[in-house]
């Protein structure tokens, strides 16, 4: 069957992106109304149509949001375009559309889950391409992920190569952000990625009332967001870190060297990452990712860390809680307990809830003066840093009126995973205390 789908301006862009040979991810959006959701079902709709056989994904954070939103958009587009439900099967109960020429869309839950943190769920299937809906809802791991799953099923018989990934969203300071919107706008988006922004008025489909809903928005920043695609919005007034000089981090080349010291953020009960970092004065020069480790393990990649470069136990410090006190045991270094007492800074009130949160404003004023320096190994570690670091924010909720940084579960429920990197950089600053001064807040092993 032949069908000729109907494009907005910037739509249209988006689908030559999409066809073209050199692309293989593309972000449109920005704004609400701007026809996101129609691009993805209508380019999924067309692929599967012309091409028997091929398999592709729409994912979304919750599977039940995708069924109640872009399934939605894709039965609305069946009925537009007069599509014979003859020529589709949707699959309720397996969650997959199969069309009558062997096609395929899954429908993929991309939360994301502490007993599936590296979404291996995902990891031994094969598409030939898909999309991701509301992007800005979704781990940056799940894209990481289907970007090794795209380009395995049919894409040489079709000649559907490079394989492409469709992302929409609104305007979100995460992954999204900083590997598309921000070398976008500085000129530097590598030649295989594209982004597109849309704006409601780049919509001739959209209707009246949805139109006057934009324009009722009252608060400032979902205005910013939503009406005028702004993704340089200021999203949080408890942020202590403005996002330039977050970014700032990983380009702050003149941070100054200094005594070596290695931190840890130890895999609580083994459920997260173990984070070992390096340190040549505020210069992170070496990040170690452990991904699953037993104790004795954790404690030989600091040990071998150590030995290197010939940093002594007394310059060592690891996170105590949960099996870290069982590292530090082993090692005999030095211990990090974020809830004792903060520590008496001559000079200045001791009125910090907390160690981690007096050690994590402490981080917080030496990026806003572009004091610090981070190496990173990769872009999927700079990305979870990036989100990690922007979670460090101002908590005033407590009657005591003690300065405090947001709670370790609101950080989780915020990003979907524990923020073991920040963790593990802020810890730096502990060295920075005067312990010899407060040694009775420390039990010194």
């Amino acid at each position: 069957m032949k069908i000729s789908f109907d494009f907005s301006e910037k739509q249209g862009e988006a689908i030559e992106k999409l066809t073209d040979k050199k692309t293989r991810f593309v972000l449109f959006g920005g704004a609400a109304g701007g026809g996101k959701s129609c691009v993805i079902v209508c380019w999924l709709i067309g692929m599967c149509i012309v091409y028997p056989g091929t398999r592709w994904f729409i994912g979304r954070e919750e599977l039940k949001r995708l069924r109640e939103s872009t399934l939605v958009t894709f039965f609305k587009m069946i009925a537009w375009y007069k599509i014979p439900r003859s020529e589709f099967n949707y699959n309720g109960q397996d969650h997959f559309i199969k069309f009558a020429n062997g096609s395929q869309i899954d429908l993929l839950d991309l939360k994301y889950l502490p007993s599936d943190p590296l979404y291996e769920r995902y990891g031994s299937t094969e598409y030939t391409g898909g999309a991701i809906d509301e992007g800005g809802e979704v781990n940056f791991g799940a894209f990481d992920v289907l970007k090794t799953r795209i380009g395995r099923y049919n894409n040489s018989k079709y000649g559907l190569e490079p394989s492409k990934i469709l992302i929409t969203a609104n305007p979100k300071k995460n992954w999204l952000y900083t590997i598309f919107y921000h070398p976008y706008v500085v000129g530097s988006l590598p030649a295989e990625y594209s982004f597109i922004p849309a704006l409601a008025g780049d919509n001739p489909f959209l209707d009246d009332g949805y139109r006057q809903n934009l324009d009722g928005i009252t608060d400032k920043v979902t205005r910013e967001r939503l009406k005028y695609g702004n993704w340089e919005y200021d999203d949080t007034k408890d942020q202590l870190i403005s996002y330039d000089h977050i970014n700032d981090l990983f380009t702050n080349a003149h941070a100054t060297n200094g005594e070596q010291y290695i931190t840890a953020d130890i895999a609580r009960y083994g459920k997260d990452r173990t984070t070992i970092g390096r340190w040549n004065g505020y210069r992170l020069e070496e990040i170690i990712t452990l991904d699953k480790n037993s104790i004795p393990e954790g404690a030989k990649a600091i040990r071998d860390l150590a030995n290197k470069y010939r940093i002594p136990m007394s310059r060592v410090l690891v996170d105590e809680d949960g099996i870290g006190g069982g590292v530090k045991d082993i090692l005999k270094c030095k211990g990090f307990i974020a809830n004792t007492k903060a520590f008496q800074i001559k000079g200045k009130p001791c009125n910090y809830k907390n160690i981690k949160s007096q050690v994590s404003f402490m981080f917080a004023d030496a990026a806003n003066n572009s004091s610090v320096f981070i190496r990173y190994p990769n872009e999927s570690v700079k990305t979870n840093i990036i989100e990690e670091v922007e979670q460090i924010r101002s908590d005033t909720v407590d009657s005591d009126l003690k300065i405090s940084i947001m709670p370790k579960d609101k950080v989780k429920e915020n990003i979907h995973r524990s923020p073991d990197y920040s963790d593990m950089i802020v810890m730096r600053w502990w060295f920075d205390l005067p312990h010899t001064t407060q040694i009775t807040h420390w039990s010194i092993h």
